[in-house]
């Protein structure tokens, strides 16, 4: 099978408790490319959020796409692509917000954010194990890669759906990222396949940021920690990640066999 494999990290690859990688996901991992199969980290999180999970030490990976897409490092993470808002989206998303009194995370060369963390920024940070910016005023100037809206939980992110250009995708906590409209995890996962002469990808993820992944993978797989979402999209639905998801996913289709 000459497909290459991707891959979310949080709720996937590392879980949202104890922020760590099970011994079973790296026998997995380890399996895959001692098989030859290309491995690629497919994550919302930006290059500064990768290295502090140190889940780019984790294996020799072959690629990373990265802010829901609009990062895209090669094996030696250097940059491929990069995508930055339009700043009168940024400043449509903080307006609407502000509105609302939720706060927003603009992941810049500096990540700042809109507002004194609330309740909801405190339990998304729990969730990622992840740090906050200080807050700051955008001057409608500085590229702006990626974006996190802090709501409620299960909230829809209604009053944010239409705003041009982007995207609006709740995660597994008080979160939902925005990203630009067009780009997404599929597309990075496809210049990983075209670029390797592969003939499509297999896809690993448990939540809504990863539904257009699963959409145009040849067999996505949802862990059994995912969203519910997710699991309706996927082709299969594994064990949890805290049950060995990943490696009873390959010994499911045979593929830690050669």
């Amino acid at each position: 099978m000459n497909k290459i494999f991707c891959f979310d990290i949080d709720g996937t690859l590392r879980d949202n408790v104890n922020h760590e990688v099970s011994s079973s996901t790296k026998l997995a991992l380890d399996t895959l490319k001692e098989m030859g199969y290309k491995l690629i980290i497919s994550t919302g999180r930006a290059y500064d959020s990768l290295k502090r999970t140190k889940i780019n030490e984790l294996i020799d990976w072959d690629g990373f796409v990265l802010n829901n897409g609009q990062l895209l490092l090669d094996h030696n993470e250097n940059v491929i692509e990069e995508k930055a808002f339009d700043p009168s989206t940024v400043i449509e998303v903080i307006k609407r917000a502000d509105e609302l009194n939720y706060a927003v995370t603009l992941k810049k060369e500096k990540r700042t954010i809109t507002k004194e963390p609330d309740e909801y920024v405190k339990k998304t940070q729990a969730y990622f194990n992840n740090v906050i910016g200080p807050v700051e005023k955008y001057d409608g100037h500085e590229d702006v890669w990626a974006m996190i809206i802090y709501g409620p939980m299960g909230y829809d992110y209604a009053p944010f759906l239409d705003i041009e250009g982007c995207n609006v995708l709740p995660g597994m906590s008080c979160y939902a990222d925005v990203s630009i409209k067009g780009v997404s995890k599929a597309k990075g996962c496809q210049y990983f396949v075209d670029h390797f002469q592969s003939e499509g990808y297999v896809a690993f993820g448990d939540s809504q940021n990863d539904l257009e992944m699963f959409k145009y993978a040849d067999i996505s797989i949802c862990m059994g920690n995912g969203d519910e979402q997710a699991k309706k999209r996927a082709d299969y639905i594994t064990d949890d990640i805290n049950n060995d998801g990943i490696l009873h996913a390959l010994q499911h289709f045979n593929w830690t066999k050669e």
